[in-house]
């Protein structure tokens, strides 16, 4: 399945022929039914061909003897060439059906290959391939654009062999008949190569128009639902409506103009056929009564022009289905080329201790970009709590992805127990490395799934454990046990209870290494209890990686380390580092003069937060959602 991939070839620049080589590796498997298809062709063809033949020699054998004034001795030749004609129809028909069925078996199996493919691909990329894609866009490639593939694999290439055979088969056999009237039918034959060589270069541009236009139209829409409730709440669903309206303008205008060049072809191909047609009976009719032609020659060649003529028009067809497909391929080809993101080395640990080390480390989310962390090193001890402050774009969730391998640093190294996070087999980093999110995202299904995410080897008991320990438990037997369902995005939980659903997930395997990403940001105080308490089962010796803005929450670290413009400016504890009076004590204290603002209570520390918003001073932290940035935004800011 890496076939796709190997070359660096871009897709815009691969010729047909090479994308189709490509592609059969998808195929190949079942070659046996491209083969069954294929065989039917010319069987079909014969079966075709022999029906004006027969036609003819009725024509000229019994009916002439009939027209003659002999029609007992043409009775019973007569019922024999009507049986064969039949036995012919009947074998044309059958040996069609044969056709359809198997390449529509190989179609739909080389498809689920192909989508699986795409989706194994594209789950593989690291961040930064998905800051630069729109969710709709992706979709499209494995929806439509296979499916694009889909007719031509069902009705397309051997399709196309099948009506070059025909025209084949049915030129010797109109050769064999009279040479002059199969060279008058082949008058036609430049323009219908000039014909479809223009509609097949102007056919193929409009397609890939279809594909972008329709990408944009899907990409825009995914990112209306998801975010539908904020559109509403700023009464942007006019606004919304005229951008999808006019996206989809584009995709209608694109295919009206794909649509009329392909109408067009069929029109002009239909007028060549009966120009041909018009030109056989002129020259024939003379012929005939100058008594050099027959009467059933003269129609079984009508009869195969207008055979000849049904698969040239087919064929003019098919171009424009392959261009739809072939526009298709090459994005499919060019998704599936690209990779971006760290790839995985074979180290497997059978015991993992926790220590991280940070050294050096300088990174950037674009060439262009300001670095988000700058010659950063940090070492953490197994076991060790460590806490991460900072201002808002300080580099602190940065740090945590660079750990999971979300996305690789170019300067510096991090490694894992000593060993480099380049040389970690990428299962075995993220089933080691626990993280729990501001933004929990959940699935559709039971409880249980979204707890376990659907590994092998989770029982209910230790389902049960880790929601108890999550503080969610009781909440769970009220919805109805771990067979509950969850709502889409989890909607029949509070925002709170979705994060303590988090937790569990990371108590539910038990990784050495957790990190805790914002997890108490945005949260009630009275949730925010549980989550604490969920949260000291969490550090319960392990390594845990804590970027929080809550005092309450920070001051349990072994170790607060302080980031600024994506440096390290200090850590200690917590009293070393306000009897120091830098970073983290002004920090402190402007989140002492918010909380007072706030009429919060008298101490102001055990709720307290860094950043809760009113007046920040230069230093403070922002821990509201920005909901209007882009993931790439997002990620530049931390």
């Amino acid at each position: 399945m890496d076939l796709l991939r190997s070359s660096p070839t871009t897709a815009s620049r691969a010729s047909d022929r090479a994308l189709l080589r490509r592609f059969w590796a998808y195929a190949a498997p079942d070659a046996r039914w491209l083969a069954i298809g294929l065989l039917a062709v010319p069987l079909m063809s014969l079966a075709g061909l022999a029906q004006p033949l027969l036609v003819k020699e009725a024509i000229d054998g019994p009916i002439a003897d009939a027209v003659a004034g002999r029609p007992d001795a043409g009775d019973s030749a007569l019922l024999r060439l009507a049986g064969l004609f039949f036995v012919a129809l009947l074998g044309e028909y059958v040996f069609r059906g044969t056709q359809l069925f198997a390449l529509q078996r190989l179609g739909y199996r080389t498809l689920q290959r192909l989508r699986r493919a795409i989706y194994d691909h594209v789950l593989q990329q690291g961040s930064g391939f998905f800051d630069k894609r729109a969710t709709g866009s992706l979709l499209t490639r494995t929806t439509n654009d296979v499916e694009a593939l889909g007719e031509v694999l069902t009705f397309g290439i051997v399709g196309i062999v099948g009506d070059v055979v025909n025209v084949v088969a049915i030129l010797g056999a109109m050769l064999m008949l009279d040479a002059r009237l199969t060279a008058l039918s082949l008058l036609a034959a430049p323009v219908i190569v000039v014909i479809v060589n223009f509609f097949r270069r102007r056919l193929r541009r409009y397609s890939t128009d279809i594909r972008k236009a329709n990408a944009r139209a899907a990409g825009f829409f995914s990112e209306a639902l998801a975010g539908q409730h904020l559109v509403r709440l700023h009464g942007r669903e006019a606004q919304t409506h005229r951008e999808y309206r006019a996206l989809n303008r584009d995709y209608l205008r694109a295919y009206h103009t794909s649509n009329w060049y392909d109408a067009a072809l069929y029109a002009v191909m239909d007028g060549v056929a009966a120009l041909s047609i018009a030109l056989l009976i002129w020259f024939g009719t003379g012929r005939f009564l100058d008594g050099l032609v027959s009467l059933g020659l003269l129609v079984a060649f009508i009869q195969y022009i207008q055979r000849l003529f049904v698969p040239i028009r087919e064929l003019s067809g098919k171009f424009a289905t392959i261009e739809r497909a072939m526009a298709a391929l090459e994005r499919i080809v060019e998704l599936l080329s690209e990779r971006e993101g760290p790839s995985g080395g074979e180290h497997r640990p059978e015991g993992i201790r926790g220590a991280i080390a940070f050294d050096g480390l300088t990174f950037r989310y674009h060439p262009d970009a300001e670095p988000a962390l700058r010659d950063v090193s940090l070492q953490i001890d197994a076991g060790e709590v460590v806490a991460l402050v900072g201002p808002t774009g300080s580099g602190k969730s940065t740090l945590a992805k660079l750990l999971t391998r979300l996305y690789a640093a170019p300067a510096g190294q991090i490694k894992l127990d000593d060993v480099p996070l380049e040389r970690w087999d990428l299962e075995a980093l993220r089933g080691a490395v626990g993280v729990v999110q501001q933004d929990v995202m959940l699935f559709s299904g039971t409880i249980a799934d979204n707890v376990a995410l659907y590994r092998q080897g989770v029982s209910e008991e230790t389902i049960e454990h880790a929601l108890r320990d999550a503080q969610l438990l009781d909440r769970v037997q009220a919805l109805g046990g771990l067979g509950a369902r969850l709502s889409e995005r989890g909607g029949n939980l509070s925002v709170g209870e979705r994060q303590l659903l988090s937790i569990a997930r990371v108590l539910a395997y038990d990784p050495p290494v957790v990190i805790l990403d914002e997890a108490t940001a945005n949260i009630d105080s009275a949730t925010e209890q549980r989550l604490q308490a969920a949260m000291d089962r969490v550090f319960e010796g392990r390594t845990v990686v804590v970027v929080a803005h809550r005092l309450a929450t920070i001051r349990k670290a072994d170790r607060i380390v302080c980031l600024q413009h994506g440096r390290l400016v200090e850590q200690g504890t917590h009293d070393t580092l306000l009897a120091a009076g830098g970073l983290y004590a002004e920090l402190i204290e402007a989140a002492r003069r918010q909380s007072a603002t706030s009429d919060t209570s008298a101490d102001g520390e055990a709720d307290a937060s860094l950043a809760d918003g009113g007046e920040r001073p230069a230093h403070g932290i922002d821990t509201a959602p920005h909901q209007g940035a882009t993931r790439t935004e997002r990620d530049e800011h931390e």
